[in-house]
């Protein structure tokens, strides 16, 4: 009986292992090439990966960069697909998918970024890579260890593009405006997509996109050129991708479309074609040399047809193989069809080829793809984790910890049942996709706000009514008014849902001005007549709740000086289970604790040219030059309960080059609900004469806890040396001497219109 159980034991496990991965995308097992070197999995990466490449004729490493790379049949290597996604959940990227599959989409990356919450984001960066993985060994098992229709373990993202521009269309994609909190929150999504428990293997491969000056315009992004000055290089826009290779350890690096011209790179090459980006800095100065580099779409492509950067085909494809982009994504195929010439005609050697391929095996390597099924645990993940009770449970966390309270007169929030009648009100009321924001995947469901409110309400004996008040988001008129003056007519209350979707900001279009009834509005306000919807309830009903569904902040003027507007909560786009925590967040069942990641400004006026990349152009862009008054200051959202901070100490008082400085306060919940706080340190640099593109003040520590009502905790942060340096003009770190500031609050310290004068407890040393 023991030796039949033990017999029905291996059968069930071969067969799990054959049902989940019937063929391995590399059969190392068979001869000849079970006996060669990179089928051995004793010897390292680099060995194994060398001998791979020694053993390809030319037209085979050539055709090996092409992110659809053919299979190899005589060393039994299947063909590998280099195209997949995965910002806040995994994203179809071609392919017969079966039509059962579902999975989790979590709430955009901008969210994840109010979240404050670096450990949450890498729980869902690794609830994200187990869901990728059972995919892909789903799919490899439907098609033989083919990943030419499953797509590969390799993902582009995190996108950790700065955003210093509230009108760019990719906004959503990202998580913050400033270098620190961008840097933290995107390398803890590339660690959680990437480690697991087995120490051995990749469980997937991030790649972080769009190195490296790159956030709009999104329509001029193929021939765009952005110049900027060495400061603002090293400070601002490269500072996020530097900490996805030291600190995410990040697998692949992505340049973007457009060019970079500064004083070190002067011809203004594209991004694939850049050397000073991918080998003075990203291979030499970061000392990547084992990192691959996949172009964006068509990226080779365009740096002759769009750039018009190349002369020819060839040359184009020379240009960005000897910048060491190795991985030529799309279905052009420009490597695969021009790279021979261009070798021929001496525009590349065969050596610099060699070594982009032996980047790309190497990465194969480190996911498992050469060993047997049995050695990766993670070829073993099934369709078990796929939108699984945890991964709901996480997906709902996320978005309730995205949300922020912006407004919240005389605490009208949370609501109580104790109401007749409840008005939905607005274009994202009912709006199911919309939530899901862009490179989604495919949910098992999806639930809006109306019906996160609904069910919340149910058995209440609350009438819940609905109209949308405008047929899109862009609302370009009022024919629709009446059907929701009709609906919130004796109501207690009134939540309107208002703000974006993909329509109106998006990839390849940035967020323009939409006009209500032929009158122009500005680009950052609520779109088309949305605005005027507001108005129109407003005149009728002095219980307004306004919740914003938006990638892009939104500015909206005389909102937060509006008595009859009692409350403004910001969800961004909070995923596929969003209606769910909004709705909690209403009725109080989840405090509120997000804080915002960007700036919302009062109008586009107070924004410079998109195509201006520099950050000190007046009046200064995100909250790190900006000098005026912002409409909500970075850092920012209210609570159900309140905090008090005391305490507040800096040691030491006089610093040496290489010290620290360690900051402490003591923060209390004072209020009577437990609640979220997100303590902020922020650094005031001294001034410098003729430095006036130093930032008046920045982030350098951020941490959000949990407090039940008179809880008290002593908050401690470590101010290393780097965060204390400064770049000079020509790009390079100091620590200067003068006098620093720290503030520690729960905002950005100053004044705003939504937030009034914000205080901290501050010192100097």
């Amino acid at each position: 009986d023991k030796f039949i159980m033990a017999v029905e034991t291996v059968l069930v496990v071969l067969l799990f292992i054959l049902r989940i991965n019937a063929t391995p995308s590399v059969d190392c097992q068979s001869q000849p090439q079970a006996s060669y070197p990179f089928c051995n999995i004793n010897l390292t990466p680099a060995e194994r990966a060398t001998d791979i490449v020694t053993r390809l004729e030319t037209e085979e490493l050539i055709e090996q960069t092409s992110s659809i790379a053919p299979a190899i049949p005589e060393l039994g290597i299947n063909d590998y697909n280099w195209r997949s996604n995965c910002l806040h959940g995994w994203s179809l990227s071609g392919g017969h998918w079966s039509s059962d599959l579902k999975w989790t989409v979590f709430p955009a990356p901008i969210g994840l970024g109010a979240t404050f919450d670096n450990n949450l984001v890498q729980k869902i960066g690794a609830a994200t890579a187990d869901e990728g993985r059972a995919l892909h060994n789903i799919m490899l098992a439907k098609f033989n260890g083919s990943s030419t229709e499953a797509a590969g373990l390799n993902c582009f993202s995190p996108n950790v593009n700065l955003l210093r521009d509230p009108r760019w269309g990719r906004f959503q994609e990202s998580f913050s405006e400033d270098p620190y909190l961008l840097s933290v929150i995107g390398a803890a999504y590339t660690n959680g997509l990437q480690v697991g428990d087995d120490p051995n293997y990749l469980k997937v491969a991030a790649c972080a996109k769009h190195y490296v000056v790159h956030s709009g315009p999104d329509n001029l992004r193929a021939s765009f050129t952005a110049v900027t000055t060495m400061h603002d290089f090293y400070d601002t826009y490269v500072e996020a991708f530097k900490s996805q290779v030291y600190a995410g350890n990040v697998s692949q690096i992505m340049p973007a479309y457009s060019g970079f011209n500064c004083s070190k790179e002067r011809d203004g090459a594209p991004d694939a074609a850049n050397k000073f980006i991918l080998i003075d800095v990203l291979r030499n100065e970061f000392e990547t040399p084992n990192i691959s580099v996949i172009s964006d779409n068509s990226g080779v492509k365009k740096v002759y047809d769009t750039h018009h950067f190349a002369k020819s085909p060839e040359e184009a494809a020379a240009f960005c193989m000897n910048a060491t982009t190795d991985l030529d994504l799309g279905y052009d195929e420009y490597y695969k069809k021009y790279l021979m010439k261009a070798l021929n005609e001496n525009l590349v050697d065969k050596e610099t080829i060699v070594a982009a391929v032996w980047r790309n095996f190497y990465v194969r390597i480190l996911l498992g793809d050469f060993d047997p099924i049995v050695n990766v645990s993670y070829q073993q993940i099934n369709s078990s984790v796929l939108d699984s009770k945890e991964n709901q449970e996480l997906n709902i966390l996320a978005a309730q910890e995205s949300i922020v309270l912006l407004k919240n007169k005389d605490g009208v929030l949370p609501l109580t049942t104790k109401m007749k009648k409840l008005a939905v009100i607005g274009p994202n009321a009912n709006a199911s996709h919309t939530l899901l924001s862009n490179y989604e995947g495919i949910p098992d469901k999806i639930v809006t706000v109306l019906e996160g409110i609904t069910a919340q309400l149910a058995g209440s004996g609350v009438n819940v009514t609905y109209a949308p008040g405008c047929s899109s988001t862009s609302c370009s008129d009022d024919s629709d008014f009446n059907h929701a003056t009709e609906a919130i007519k004796d109501a207690d209350y009134v939540v309107m849902v208002m703000g974006l979707d993909g329509h109106l900001e998006g990839e390849g279009h940035d967020r323009v001005s939409h006009s209500c009834n032929k009158k122009d509005i500005d680009v950052l306000a609520l779109p088309g007549c949305q605005g005027k919807l507001v108005d129109t309830i407003v005149g009728s009903n002095s219980h307004i709740i306004l919740v914003l569904v938006n990638g892009g902040p939104l500015s909206l003027g005389d909102v937060y000086s509006n008595d009859k507007i009692r409350a403004v909560v910001e969800v961004f786009y909070p995923g596929a289970l969003g209606g769910l925590a909004v709705a909690s967040v209403l009725f109080g069942e989840y405090n509120p604790g997000g804080r915002m990641p960007v700036t919302t400004y009062t109008s586009s006026k107070e924004v410079p040219d998109s195509t201006d990349y520099n950050m000190n152009t007046s009046p200064g862009r995100t909250y790190r030059y900006y000098t005026g008054t912002p409409e909500v200051p970075f850092g920012f959202g209210l609570s159900y309960t309140t905090f008090d901070y005391s305490n507040f100490q800096i040691l030491p008082m006089n610093i040496k080059q290489c010290d620290s400085v360690h900051v402490q306060v003591m923060v209390k919940n004072t209020g009577k609900v437990m609640g979220d706080e997100v303590i902020q340190a922020y650094l005031s640099p001294p001034s410098i004469h003729d430095k006036s593109f130093i930032p008046k003040i920045q982030l350098v520590g951020f941490n959000r806890q949990s407090f039940d009502p008179g809880d008290r905790k002593d908050i401690k942060f470590v101010i290393n040396p780097y965060l204390l340096s400064l770049v000079d003009d020509d790009g390079e770190r100091y620590i200067f001497p003068g006098k620093y500031t720290i503030h520690v609050a729960k905002a950005l310290p100053g004044k705003s219109v939504a937030g009034g004068e914000i205080k901290g407890e501050s010192g100097s040393f």
